[in-house]
This record gives structure tokens, sequence and C-alpha cells, in this order.
């Protein structure tokens, strides 16, 4: 296969991309750390509940069934996937992994514990998914821009002509505009990981089961709306839409610093009972 030559500056896109969903949430994490706004426990606790609930169980139990003949004829109809298996079982997964968490954290819950658990979740998820596709990606394109040198000889042996033609179409096709818009996704689907962990927290802390399905609804919501506007919107919308649900949620959060530690009983503040309009 003949060199390929990337002149949309794609390489550069992925590499800041990979700094931004590897190098940058440790860096931020650290920081937060040090400044003592999150806890370890919590936190790893955090990303424990996300690498269990979708990288141990739910993402190999959709490879399975993706081999199942009466699944993809389930996945042809675009709406319905992306409500019941995009939407809805990514929020049964990760909420019910969630409810775990706070289950376990249930005599030291706080506000404290809850951001550090959502950001521990939410940025696993940056990490392992995004981070490591973009690492790939540069990867890819090191090996591809060079067929015959040592990331050629180590990631693409035996990968037959069609298969490096496509991904070489995949990768070309990546305009710097639209890394940037997978960037944009993950600050959204972070400020959903914190007001879903925020709403199942409470559930917990209050005795308010409403709020774990009131998360899990705005999950199945959110993940829906994101793969359906991107069919009839187009990304940038989508991602404008996305976004501000994002800020919603994140505002929610901020709100809750306010009343999430006031003891439960009578007098004490409660939760704000209307939930902001939103989806993940």
């Amino acid at each position: 296969m003949d060199p390929v030559v990337f002149s949309g500056g794609q390489p550069a896109a992925f590499g800041v991309a990979a700094f931004c969903t590897v190098v940058l949430p440790v860096i931020l994490l650290i920081v937060l750390g040090v400044m003592k706004k999150i806890s370890a426990g919590p936190l790893f606790l955090g990303f424990a509940s996300f690498f269990v609930s979708q990288m141990v169980l739910r993402i190999p139990l959709l490879q399975v069934l993706g081999g199942q003949s009466w699944f993809q004829s389930f996945a042809a109809h675009t709406a319905v996937y992306a409500l019941v298996v995009g939407g809805f079982t990514a929020g049964l997964f990760e909420e019910t992994a969630r409810l775990a968490g706070a289950a376990v954290l249930k005599k030291k819950l706080s506000y404290k514990s809850m951001l550090s658990f959502g950001l521990g979740h939410g940025l696993c998820e940056v990490i392992l998914i995004a981070g490591m596709s973009q690492v790939n990606n540069l990867i890819l394109c090191a090996a591809l821009a060079d067929p015959q040198g040592a990331a050629a000889t180590a990631f693409l042996s035996g990968v037959d002509p069609a298969t490096l033609q496509a991904v070489a179409a995949q990768l070309t096709a990546a305009t710097p505009a639209l890394v940037g818009l997978a960037l944009v996704e993950r600050v959204s689907a972070v400020l959903y990981h914190l007001f879903g962990t925020c709403l199942v927290f409470t559930a917990v802390k209050r005795g308010k089961p409403l709020y774990y399905f009131a998360a899990l609804l705005a999950h199945t919501l959110f993940n829906f709306l994101a793969v359906m506007l991107n069919a009839w919107v187009g990304p940038w919308i989508m991602e404008a839409v996305l976004l501000a649900a994002g800020v919603c949620f994140g505002l929610y959060v901020w709100r809750a610093r306010r009343w999430f530690d006031a003891p439960c009983g009578a007098g004490a503040p409660t939760a704000p009972q209307a939930l902001p309009g939103g989806t993940e």
C-alpha cells in the first residue's frame, strides 16, 4: 500500500484530542485532589462503576448479541434500537452501577463524595473510550503515512488492503472541526454523568427512589437524542443541543451544593423538586 498523505491536519487534530481526553483529565483530577475538592475513595469507585458496568458487562454483551441474526434485524430499526439499546440499556447499566456505588458510600454520602464519584465515572469513559480511540487514530495515521515503518509493522501487518483503504478513508475524512466536535460531546457527557450521579446519590441519601428513575429516563433520552438529532439535523446542531442540555445539568449539580449535605428530617432543605429538562 502506498503512503497516505494527510493534508487536512488530521494527525495534529488527533494528537490534540488525545491530549485533551487522556492527559488533561488526569491533570484535572490531580489539581482537584490537591485542592481537596474531591476524595480518592469515591473517585476510584466511580472509575470502577463505569469500567464494570460498560467495559466488563454491557459492551461485551452487545458484542455477543451483535453476532445474532435477530439482533441484527432489530438494529435495522434505527430509532427503536437507539432508544432501547443506545439509550435505555446504557442508562440501566450505568445508573444501576451508580446506585451500587451510592449504597457502598451510604454512610459517607456528601456533595464531595458525589462530585468525586461522578467525575470518576465520567472521566473513566473519556479516557477509556474517547481517549484510547484518539490514541489509536494517531497511531494509525503514523502507520499509514509510513507503511514500511515500525508503527505499520506492529499494527498493520496481516491487515488486508481493502480494510486499510477503508481505514485511511475514514481518517482522512475526519476534519479537525469534526474532531473538535467530538471533544465538545465529551464535555456534555461528563456534565450528564455528574447530573446522573447527583440524582442517584440523592435517591439513596433522601430515600427517594424516583430520583433513580429520573436519572434512568434522562440517560435514555440523552443518548437517544444524540443518535436521532445527528441523523435528523447533523452533528453541529446535535452537539449544540447536547451542550445546552449539559449546561443545564451542570447548573443543577452546582445548585445542589446548597442542599446536598443538609441533614434529612423536618425543616431540612430538600432537593429541588423540578428537574431541569434534558437528556444523556
